[in-house]
């Protein structure tokens, strides 16, 4: 009995070793699966291709509407929620190459690019002290995306300003993705009674709106995929409270049968990638699902905690047989697009 105990220890011992060794081979050879970010900054990275919304265009319309708000050109609650309306595709070609794919010139010859929408900053309206308007910045955290929100509105704020013969100050909080940053960085704008709070993303946004709850300080929020359904805004058309904004909403039917054209077949399977605790993230994923439905595209879908689980999703939706894998707009992944290029890539 010892014997043959001990004969099937070393058979299971070379059973999980030679598994580690296939799997550890895979990863070397990289998983070379087309990936369809749902922003054109994470595509730049990781993706082949995308309709993707300009984010610093979003900043700047976010800049428009805080600054119509501070110069009584406008009431806030009676503000619509504003969006990019015409998406540009974006064809990373790097990218196609180095995971052996030829993106098709049907898709080539209608790529526009990104948007060249630049404001140049007039830095004398902007001051330390002794502004006649002063806004806190509450960011959820650092990636492409979300600072070009950033950059974009404070370009433009400073444009109107120096437009209206007026000054700002700038109070620009960063909450590392950290829930009680984004809480702590709220009161204190609050407490310091700031003119105006310019959020980025939904968790900070969130937090704002209700850390003005009773002091109705005007909350203008950006890269927020679903406001009506988050609780910030009454309707999209009409706000009907102290907080309104951008949404990031892209194109997701759009880039989903982008991923039919890339492959030239109806007969697909789609990987669905995003962190599960992401409610902008969910939005989009359960949009992409219907769709798929709608047309009849398999899908295998794979929520990840956080950005560590991303080996084993793509482990799971290689052997599922994904033929591509779409991920939407998610910061969690957004701030790892080189490490999900990498993996796919076998570096």
């Amino acid at each position: 009995m010892k014997i043959k105990k001990f004969l099937s220890l070393i058979a299971a011992a070379a059973l999980i070793a030679g598994t580690l060794s296939m799997t550890s081979c895979s990863s070397e050879e990289g998983y070379n699966i087309p990936i369809v970010c749902g922003e054109s900054g994470m595509n730049s990275t990781c993706g082949v291709a995308t309709y993707g919304v300009d984010y610093y265009s979003l900043g700047v319309k976010a800049g428009d509407m805080a600054a119509d708000v501070l110069l009584g050109i406008s009431d806030i609650s009676k503000m619509s929620v504003q969006t990019d309306p015409n998406p540009a595709l974006t064809v990373n070609s790097a990218v196609a190459e180095q995971i052996g794919i030829t993106i098709p010139e049907s898709i080539t010859s209608r790529a526009t690019g990104e948007s060249s929408n630049e404001v140049t900053r007039v830095e004398s309206a902007i001051v330390e002290s002794g502004a006649d308007f002063t806004i806190g910045i509450l960011q959820l955290t650092q990636h492409v995306a979300l600072d070009q929100c950033n950059i974009g509105f404070i370009d433009q704020i400073s444009v109107r300003m120096s437009q209206a013969g007026k000054t700002v100050a700038i109070d620009n909080q960063n909450a590392s993705n950290e829930t009680s940053n984004n809480v702590t960085i709220a009161e204190n704008f609050v407490n310091k009674n700031v003119d105006l709070i310019y959020t980025i993303a939904t968790s900070s946004s969130q937090a704002a709106a209700e850390a003005t709850r009773e002091s109705k300080i005007p909350v203008i929020f950006n890269a927020v995929t679903n406001p009506v359904d988050a609780g910030l805004v009454q309707s999209m058309e009409v706000s009907g409270g102290n907080v309104c904004g951008v949404s990031d909403i892209n194109p997701v039917e759009k880039q989903i049968e982008l991923i039919a054209e890339i492959l030239d077949s109806e007969d697909i399977t789609i990987g669905l990638l995003y962190t599960s605790a992401e409610t902008n993230s969910v939005f989009q994923i359960n949009m992409a699902k219907k769709y798929c439905n709608e047309k009849g595209y398999n899908f295998v879908e794979k929520g990840l905690g956080d950005i560590n689980d991303i080996h084993a999703a793509f482990i799971a939706l290689s052997e599922a047989g994904v033929d591509a894998i779409y991920i939407p707009t998610d910061n969690v992944i957004a701030n790892s697009c080189a490490t999900v290029h990498s993996l796919n890539i076998g570096e």
